[in-house]
């Protein structure tokens, strides 16, 4: 088809606004799903849920997750070098490159089943391990073809295809959980059933996006391609993509093994430190121990239950919201730094820290200071597992203030050529992870409150490590002060309103409520006064002008 008209590009704010917004539906579709699943499953279903999801996320980052993101880069420098040709190769090339690693992941899960779930004593994980294996072959489809169109600079189609996923997950996932639950009452199929709504769900969004492509025109005029030097082989192709994708997904299985260690680490410590100390724990936890199926025997999965299923749960919201920052940072900052413009490099790098300060550390921080309140307000029925959970997710609150600003300063890293570096910071954050539990999760008197200090551990080392590397290597310094002083003291500030509110009124649905929009007003007049946004921020919004304009007038911008 001939196409003789360019598309603009998204700006990072632009993508991040799309990417944002799609995640926070997707989120809320989560919950819709995740909540009453909770509830549905308890704290062993869950435990027999997160054994499973836990070993299909470190298989699933080997086999792809960091490689939509070398796509987004590669597509995005022979774009900013009019390589246009390049790109239809390195497309066509790298849908062939995730088809093998899919079914190499499909394959490695299958294997690992039984033996992981042995090892870890979660036997009855491995039908809902079977059940979440294939989608991994539809969503090495998805990564793609989204790795194409954001390198575009286009995040409209994984917006969409997210919610398709989230969606197919909702409506088929807890809809056929809740029939097996009610039909044989076993908490084994109940979780299988739950995750075989993910393997669906993947299934459509990789449809839509098949389908979108075959149905669209050129991002490129018949002019621009013609005028394009002659594209690379495809051999010198897929070396270009393993050059920048390996480093990458080292990094992204790194992020995962993290996880994994929890899974493994927790499991056994927990499982060890119970037989060792049993009385000690039939007193700690004799009213979750009641509520097991099978009494004390189930308590290491449900202890791992609370941690993952409810607080960890929780606490992901913010990295996982942050990461379609960097998702959308990315490809604009290689376009910066492959022309080496060294203004725009700064520029968009202030921006990006700002914006992920702004979102990472009030989520956080207020996580933390009402993690009864968020948790109750959740899971109200559940008081035993809230109250369990608690501790947990207020530690973790901290860390996910943390983990939130981690992801984009590796993207930003990854955008300038250093791939190699945040591989190797998350992999001392991991091993400090590592030390962590194995010290405080066995030892009796700490047990499952140890882990999210691991959690909390690991990402403050990877935040510091990767923000010294990122000014090393981009030879940028940001203005502290507007990047994350401000934000700080804003988010602070909304944190105390939580807290304070929640104290005086109480932790009722309505209490809690009340809390989160006071917290949010005194966000909101916090970064007005302190002046933390910047207009070029605000240009960079759909509307951006008519927006500032707005603002300049009402002198909320300077």
């Amino acid at each position: 088809m001939k196409n003789n008209k360019t598309k603009a590009p998204q700006s990072f704010l632009q993508g991040s606004f799309i990417l944002v917004l799609a995640t926070a539906l997707v989120k809320v579709i989560g919950a819709i799903y995740k909540i009453p699943l909770t509830k549905l499953l308890g704290s062993v279903g869950m435990g027999y849920y997160s054994v499973a999801y836990d070993l299909y996320l470190p298989i699933y980052s080997l086999a792809m997750a960091g490689l939509p993101i070398a796509i987004s880069k590669i597509v995005a420098e022979n774009v900013a070098k009019c390589r246009y040709k390049d790109v239809a190769t390195t497309f066509k090339v790298a849908k062939r490159m995730f088809l093998v690693t899919g079914l190499t992941g499909f394959i490695i899960m299958c294997a690992l089943s039984y033996p992981f779930a042995k090892s870890t004593d979660s036997l009855g994980a491995i039908a809902s391990i079977i059940c979440i294996t294939p989608s991994l072959l539809f969503c090495c489809v998805m990564s793609a073809y989204r790795g194409y169109y954001e390198g575009m600079r286009n995040m409209t189609p994984t917006a969409v295809s997210s919610v398709i996923e989230a969606l197919g997950k909702l409506l088929l996932g807890y809809s056929m959980a809740l029939i097996v639950m009610k039909t044989t009452g076993s908490l084994v199929y109940a979780s299988a059933a739950a995750l075989l709504g993910i393997t669906i769900g993947t299934a459509l969004g990789a449809g839509y996006l098949v389908i979108k492509y075959k149905r669209q025109s050129s991002f490129f005029t018949d002019e621009q391609i013609s005028e394009s030097p002659e594209p690379y082989s495809n051999k010198k192709t897929l070396k270009i993509i393993l050059s920048v994708a390996i480093p990458i997904v080292l990094g992204s299985m790194a992020t995962y093994v993290a996880g994994f260690i929890d899974v493994f680490m927790i499991k056994i410590q927990l499982s060890n430190a119970i037989k060792d100390h049993a009385e000690f724990f039939a007193r700690e936890y004799a009213q979750l121990i009641s509520e097991c199926e099978n009494g004390i025997k189930d308590l290491s999965t449900a202890l791992y239950g609370c941690y993952k299923g409810y607080a960890y749960s929780i606490y992901n919201l913010v990295p996982v919201i942050t990461s379609v920052l960097g998702v959308s940072a990315l490809p604009v900052l290689v376009t910066s730094w492959a022309k080496e413009d060294k203004i725009g490099v700064k520029k968009n790098i202030e921006t990006i820290l700002r914006t992920t300060s702004l979102i990472s550390l009030p989520a956080g921080l207020g996580m933390a200071a009402i993690s009864f309140n968020i948790l109750s307000f959740l899971y109200s029925s559940n008081t035993t597992d809230v109250a369990v959970s608690t501790p947990l997710l207020t530690v973790l609150g901290f860390a996910a203030a943390l983990a939130g600003l981690t992801i984009p300063m590796t993207n930003m890293l990854q955008a300038i050529g250093k791939q190699i570096v945040p591989v190797i910071n998350i992999a001392v954050g991991a091993l400090i992870k590592i030390i962590v539990n194995f010290v405080l999760v066995g030892t009796p008197s700490v047990n499952i409150k140890g882990a999210p200090y691991g959690t909390l551990c690991c990402y403050a080392y990877i935040a510091i490590a990767n923000f010294v590397c990122l000014v090393k290597f981009s030879h940028v310094m940001p203005n502290i002060m507007s990047t994350f002083i401000k934000p700080l003291i804003a988010s602070l500030l909304c944190a105390s309103t939580a807290m304070g509110v929640a104290k005086v009124l109480g932790n009722s649905i309505i209490d809690t409520l009340l809390a989160l929009i006071a917290a949010v007003v005194v966000y909101v007049a916090a970064i007005i006064v302190l002046r933390v946004i910047e207009k070029d921020d605000v240009l960079g919004l759909p509307k951006g002008q008519k927006i500032a304009s707005l603002l300049t007038k009402l002198k909320i911008l300077r």
